[in-house]
This record gives C-alpha cells, structure tokens and sequence, in this order.
C-alpha cells in the first residue's frame, strides 16, 4: 500500500465530506481520518482536525481540486 498523506484537514465535518466527495468525484481514492472525534466537543480542535489523506502519488492533483484549480 501506498503512503497516505494529509492533503487538507477540516473542523467541520460537513465540510470534510463534501472534500472527501469532490475528490472521490474525480477518482481519488479518499480516506477520512479522526472522524469520530467529531462527536466529542472541541476534540477536533485539540486533534488539528477531521484529517483527508490521499495516496502521494496524488497529493498534488488533489490539493489543485480542492484549491479550485482542478
């Protein structure tokens, strides 16, 4: 398996799965780490947030889609 790495972080889980959907969209294999901490108040905050991670092969091209310059 390849090396995760983080390309976005979110305090909002709603906005993370609509990341994680718009990479998904474009055929980035997604994964959401530290999601359940969500439900625990401020926990999200003490943990740097819910964290995106993607292959890094495609790091850069997620980071572009997410920055809108797909």
């Amino acid at each position: 398996m390849e090396k995760l790495v983080k390309v976005a972080a979110f305090l909002d889980v709603n906005e993370a799965y609509l990341a994680k959907g718009l990479l998904e969209n474009e055929g980035i294999e997604v994964h959401l780490f530290d999601e359940r901490s969500a439900v625990v108040v401020y926990t999200p905050f003490a943990l740097g947030g819910l964290r995106l991670m993607v292959r890094q092969p495609d790091l850069a091209r997620a980071a572009s889609i997410l920055s809108g310059r797909k």
